[in-house]
């Protein structure tokens, strides 16, 4: 399993580029791409348009979209990489589970040669535990079980800005949870426990 977290998806070109040509293990137009979104707003659909669009940009044909909602995910269909997009993350956890996609990515993530990219929520869900989503984020529906998908160790946390390290060092010192601190130019790779960013001035 190869993880490549972003805050801002692939509008860095540094990123895009790299993603495109080192990260993936074959172009990605001989790839197969399950984009994961919540639609409950316009925003969300802008934002899913977007990352369609970057994604296209990398020359990638076989994009297939599912919105996150009441119905239950089933496919039989061998996917390349996962994209889960950016949004509320106590939401989008809640509905991985509603919808079974939860058991699907850690399933997926096992296999050889996996790949799950993630957008700030969709980076945020791959950590043990997320409810550091909370200074951003609002848990409107009362999620308890703040347990992530678990495909690493770290936290992460998309969005950083220096003015918040004081609130992640208690975070750490209370939780114990190494954090992983994501600029929105930049991107963590996480690849046979090997990790490494690259920012935009690299």
């Amino acid at each position: 399993m190869k993880l490549f977290l972003t805050s801002t998806g692939l509008e860095n070109k540094n990123i895009s580029n790299h993603f495109e040509m080192s990260f993936l293990p074959k172009e990605p137009k001989d790839m197969s791409f399950l984009v994961v979104s919540i639609q409950d707003s316009e925003q969300d659909a802008f934002y899913l348009e977007k990352t369609l669009s970057e994604i296209k940009n990398t020359g990638a044909q076989d994009i297939d979209v599912f919105k996150l909602g009441n119905e239950k995910f089933t496919t039989e269909k061998e996917y390349d990489v996962i994209f889960v997009c950016g949004g509320n993350t106590f939401d989008y956890l809640d509905r991985l589970r509603k919808t079974g996609l939860d058991k699907f990515i850690v399933g997926f993530a096992k296999k050889e040669n996996s790949t799950y990219v993630g957008v700030s929520a969709g980076s945020i869900l791959v950590g043990p535990d997320i409810s550091i989503a909370g200074d951003e984020d609002h848990n409107d529906i009362g999620l308890t079980d703040l347990k992530g998908l678990c495909l690493t160790d770290y936290i992460i946390y998309p969005h950083y800005r220096k003015e918040l390290k004081p609130q992640l060092d208690e975070f750490k010192k209370r939780t114990g949870y190494p954090i992983i601190e994501l600029e929105d130019n930049q991107a963590f790779i996480l690849e046979d426990s090997v990790f490494h960013y690259i920012n935009k001035d690299l």
